[in-house]
């Protein structure tokens, strides 16, 4: 029996604007954005779904997103990608398809459109505009990461 997979696609959590010397890469989380990101680790965690590998923009904001959510996992399930960081969701493909077939549980966490985008694309539904800290829960109709494609996951579910 095919076991499907499932990506879960997470927005970074609300940032302050960057001020004097700071990049947008270097922006960082908020109050707001942290609290938020607490109170969706939560939930997320009820949902009851074991990560086996996130992927990240390397941005600051989108760092401290996945750590927040990977607290209490092992170091090693987090990957940081520059390649991520403001990609288009052709870009996020990419980088999704190159992830190894063993991995079934993958959590992508980066920045709008690019994410937005890519949820609207798998799931074929109409476009779907992420807000910062969203997350949503993608169960896919696929065996190898390689196959992800329009139309190939249905919505489970949808945090924020």
């Amino acid at each position: 029996m095919q076991k499907s997979k499932i990506l879960v696609v997470l927005r970074h959590g609300e940032a302050d604007f960057s001020f004097g010397n700071r990049t947008d890469f270097q922006r960082e989380l908020n109050q707001n954005g942290l609290n938020q990101l607490s109170r969706i680790k939560e939930l997320f965690e009820k949902t009851g779904v074991k990560l086996d590998k996130i992927v990240s923009s390397s941005s600051l904001r989108t760092t401290q997103t996945a750590e927040i959510i990977a607290s209490d996992l092992p170091d090693s399930i987090i990957q940081f990608s520059d390649e991520i960081y403001e990609a288009e969701s052709s870009i996020l493909f990419e980088v999704i398809s190159g992830v190894n077939d063993d991995i079934n549980n993958l959590m992508i966490v980066g920045h709008n459109p690019g994410v937005s985008a890519l949820v609207s694309t798998i799931a074929d539904q109409g476009y779907l505009n992420m807000q910062p800290g969203m997350l949503v829960i993608i169960e896919l109709a696929i065996e190898k990461w390689s196959h992800l494609g329009i139309g190939t996951g249905i919505v489970r579910e949808v945090m924020q």
